[in-house]
C-alpha cells in the first residue's frame, strides 16, 4: 500500500513561493504542486524524539470519512485532524558556548542562559557573536550581534554594557533587513556578571517536530500499518532549495490556506480520485490528507502521528532516522495506548433502488484469495466473504442451492449498499463448491435473481 510521491502542475499568476519562511514573489507561472504520499521510512504520555527535550504529541480531533462517486465507482477517504502547532513540541536548547571563550578564564566569563518556548515551525540555529568586548553591565558598550543561521536577513544587536542589569531576561527579537518585519521566536536570553570576549560566539538551538505521517492498514491491532502520506514542515519551508520540497510547500502554503479560507482549491486537469477541485471546509488549525486507494467491502484503520528526526545544533543538520510518536512496526501490534488512536472506517457503496444494478463479488468465489494477496482479484476481507453490492437500503437476500433448498437468509435495513455473506449456511457450516442462486427482494418489489459460483 505504499504510495509514490506524485505531482501535478498549477498555473498561478503572481504566486508567492516560500523561501526562508517568508513569501517571495516568483516569476514562475507554473508551479509543481502535489499532495505528498511517500513510501514508509524508517500512550497517553508524549513520546520523546531522538533530540534532547523535544516532545512528540498526539494530534487531536482525528476524524475519518468517505465520499463515494457512483458514476466512477470510486472512493475518497478523508482524514482530518487538528494541528499541534505552538504546543509542547517547541523546545529551546541552552546555549552551546564551545566557542564563547577567547581569552578570558572560564570562571570570569559571563555565560548566557536561555528560557522560553519556541514558537517557530522548523529546526533553527541562532548564531550569537560579541562584536564589542567588556564587562556585562559595566561602563561602555558590550554588543552581541545575532542572526538565524541560513536566514541571515533575520538578525539583531544587543547592548549588554552600561545600563544593563546582569541577569535581566529580555526577548530576542529578530528584524528582517529586507522587509523591516520583526520576528519573535519565543527565545529569552540573559547574561550574568562577567567578561565578554571580542569575537566570542555561542549558538542557540530551536526545535520543533518535523511533520505528520498518515498511516493505513487493515489489521485492527495496527500490525500492518504503512505510510500513506507524509507532510514535512522542514521540506515545505525550504521549498525549491536543497533538501526542500515544492510539493510540501504547495500543500502547506497554497492548498491549506485556500481550504481554510474558502473551502475550495482548484487545479487544472484531474488528480487521482480528487478530480479538478477540492471541496473541504477546514478550520484555521485543521490539517487533512486523503486516500484514493480504498476498496469497497474493506475496513481500513488510519493513524496520524507526529514525527521528527532530531537536530544537531553544532552541524545545523537533522538526523537520518525518523522517529514517530506511536512508532508502528510491521507485524507487531501497536501498544494499547496507541491502538486506541486507530480510526476505523468500513468502505461501502451507497444503497440504491435500481435492482438491476445488484451483483455479487467475487464471482466466482475462490477460497484463500483476496485483493491483497492476488493481483486483480477483488475479494473482500476477511477472505471467506462474498459481498452483494448496490442493494437497496431495505431488502431481504436469500441464497438457494440449484435444487431450491434455502441455504442462507438475511434481512438488510441500513445506510449501506453492501450485504456480506461469510459463505456459511444457516447452521454455521461452510457451504461446498458448486453453483448457488441468490435472490434480493426489495421492499418496493422488483426482486432480482443471480447466480453465484463457489470454488473451494
Amino acid at each position: 500500500m505504499n504510495a509514490p510521491r506524485t505531482q501535478f502542475s498549477v498555473k498561478e499568476e503572481g504566486h508567492k513561493s516560500m523561501t526562508n519562511g517568508q513569501p517571495r514573489e516568483s516569476g514562475m507561472v507554473c508551479l509543481l504542486l502535489a499532495l505528498v504520499a511517500l513510501t514508509a521510512l524508517a500512550s497517553e504520555l508524549p513520546a520523546q524524539s531522538s533530540s534532547s527535550g523535544l516532545v512528540l504529541q498526539k494530534p487531536d480531533n482525528v476524524t475519518v470519512w468517505r465520499d463515494f462517486d457512483a458514476d466512477e465507482g470510486s472512493f475518497t477517504v478523508w482524514i482530518k485532524w487538528s494541528d499541534v502547532a505552538d504546543s509542547l513540541a517547541g523546545f529551546i536548547h541552552q546555549p552551546d558556548t564551545t566557542d564563547w571563550q577567547v581569552t578570558t578564564p572560564p570562571d570570569s566569563l559571563s555565560n548566557p542562559r536561555t528560557r522560553g518556548r519556541y514558537t517557530g515551525e522548523i529546526d533553527r540555529t541562532v548564531d550569537c557573536r560579541a562584536t564589542a568586548a567588556g564587562t556585562v553591565g559595566g561602563p561602555g558598550a558590550v554588543t552581541i550581534t545575532y542572526e538565524i543561521v541560513k536566514e541571515g536577513q533575520w538578525n539583531g544587536v544587543l547592548d549588554i554594557g552600561d545600563g544593563y542589569t546582569p541577569g535581566t531576561w529580555f526577548p530576542l527579537i529578530f528584524r528582517n533587513q529586507e522587509t523591516g518585519q520583526t520576528l519573535d521566536l519565543g527565545i529569552e536570553l540573559n547574561f550574568p556578571p562577567g567578561r565578554v570576549d571580542f569575537q566570542g560566539q555561542f549558538d542557540i538551538g530551536c526545535e520543533d517536530f518535523e511533520g505528520y505521517h498518515v498511516w493505513r492498514g487493515i489489521a485492527a491491532d495496527g500490525s500492518d500499518l504503512e505510510i500513506l502520506g507524509e507532510i514535512s514542515k522542514e521540506e515545505a519551508f525550504l521549498g525549491d532549495q536543497p533538501g526542500g520540497s515544492e510539493m510540501d510547500s504547495a500543500y502547506l502554503y497554497l492548498v491549506l490556506p485556500a481550504l481554510r479560507d474558502t473551502g475550495m482549491f482548484r487545479f487544472p486537469g484531474s488528480f487521482e480520485c480528487l478530480g479538478s477541485t477540492i471541496h473541504l471546509d477546514l478550520e484555521d488549525n485543521e490539517m487533512f490528507w486523503y486516500d484514493c486507494g480504498a476498496f469497497n467491502g474493506f475496513t481500513y484503520y488510519y493513524l496520524v502521528t507526529t514525527y521528527d528526526r532530531g537536530y544537531s545544533v553544532a552541524s545545523g543538520r537533522q538526523g537520518l532516522f525518523k522517529v514517530d510518536r506511536c512508532q508502528p512496526e510491521g507485524g507487531i501490534s501497536l501498544p494499547d495506548s496507541c491502538r486506541g488512536e486507530l480510526k476505523p472506517i468500513y468502505i461501502s457503496v451507497d444503497p440504491q433502488e435500481e435492482m438491476r444494478e445488484v451483483y455479487a463479488v467475487p464471482n466466482p468465489f475462490r477460497t484463500g484469495g483476496s485483493r491483497l494477496t492476488t493481483e486483480n482479484y477483488h475479494n473482500f476481507l476477511p477472505d471467506e466473504k462474498v459481498c452483494f453490492v448496490n442493494v437497496p437500503e431495505s431488502c431481504t437476500i436469500k441464497i438457494f442451492t440449484v435444487s431450491g433448498d434455502l441455504v442462507w437468509e438475511h434481512q438488510h435495513n441500513g445506510p449501506t449498499g453492501n450485504i456480506e455473506w461469510d459463505t456459511r449456511n444457516r447452521g454455521g457450516t461452510e457451504v461446498g463448491s458448486g453453483v448457488y442462486v441468490y435472490r434480493v427482494e426489495g421492499t418496493n418489489g422488483g426482486d432480482v435473481y443471480g447466480r453465484l459460483i463457489i470454488i473451494r
